[in-house]
């Protein structure tokens, strides 16, 4: 089995080398299939990520989770801590980018909000495997994150399909999914 180091790289390679317009289009279907989810339908507070730019665009799956009425909750890495705290999102206005460049809610123009009140989380990887196992990239967030969640809370992983391998190595402190979303 290779390295958890060694499958980051190859699924880097493989994210760099798609075109733009491959990208959206896939994410479009992934899109449409997260909304399609029974999970997703009955949820009333959804936890986002906002994706980097190589990664599944979720950016239209926020805008359009607030157009249906969904409760949105964004993370905020606090690298100190490794932890994420989850603030409200209503608008893009209240987004700022954090040392590593990704977007994130700014803390004094969101609203923080408990754990407890998220009812589907979608979760970012690099790299997925077909028992629904992710690999990161490798600081652990939502590893920490989502054990924090309550019984029930539904994890779906969102993918391109070369982004899921027959199996990726595991160790304590991982955690599965419920689904990966692929187009």
């Amino acid at each position: 089995m290779p390295s958890k180091d060694d499958l980051r790289r190859r699924i880097k390679t493989l994210l760099e080398n798609q075109s733009s317009n491959e990208r959206l289009e896939k994410s479009r279907v992934i899109g449409e299939k997260l909304f399609g989810l029974a999970a997703f339908k009955q949820a009333r507070c959804v936890c986002f990520y906002l994706s980097m730019p190589k990664e599944v665009d979720t950016s239209f799956m926020v805008d359009k989770a607030l157009a249906i009425g969904k409760r949105v909750v964004l993370p905020r890495c606090d690298a100190a801590t490794t932890e994420l705290r989850l603030y409200e999102a209503r608008d893009h206005r209240a987004l700022e980018k954090n040392n590593y460049g990704i977007l994130e809610p700014a803390p004094d123009r969101s609203t923080l909000v408990d754990v407890t009140e998220v009812d589907l989380v979608v979760v970012p990887g690099l790299v997925f495997d077909k028992q629904n196992n992710r690999l990161g990239r490798g600081r652990g967030f939502y590893d920490h994150f989502l054990k924090t969640l309550k019984p029930g809370v539904q994890k779906v992983g969102l993918a391109y399909g070369f982004q899921v391998v027959d199996t990726v190595p595991v160790d304590a402190k991982d955690v599965r999914l419920d689904l990966v979303l692929t187009e």
